[in-house]
């Protein structure tokens, strides 16, 4: 019984945060301040990181800001996107070009 129990409170605990994140409310997009401009993440899976070329602020999705490293892409300035060394899915592109396709 008590470990029926158990089981029962830790689906909860796992699914609860899941349910808040998805019910009806807008989606929310990381951002990384750096060097006066910002950036949005979008999902991205062909693109290769350079070199480190600074640090950045990022926040957003109810995290607090916090420093990060960023990285120059191949092929593309860093005033139009930028990434992160610990994530190799996500671009940070420049929000004022969001709309300009990314070579």
């Amino acid at each position: 019984m008590l470990g029926l129990a158990a089981a029962v409170l830790l689906a909860i605990v796992l699914v609860a945060p899941v349910a808040i994140r998805s019910s009806g409310g807008k989606p929310c997009a990381k951002t990384i301040a750096y060097r006066g401009r910002i950036y949005t993440a979008r999902a991205a899976s062909s693109f290769v990181q350079s070199i480190a070329i600074g640090v950045g602020v990022a926040s957003g999705c109810g995290s607090p800001p916090a420093n990060v490293n960023i990285r120059s892409v191949s092929g593309i300035p860093p005033a139009r996107a930028i990434a992160l060394a610990t994530d190799a899915n996500t671009l940070y592109v420049r929000k004022d070009l969001k709309a300009t396709p990314i070579p």
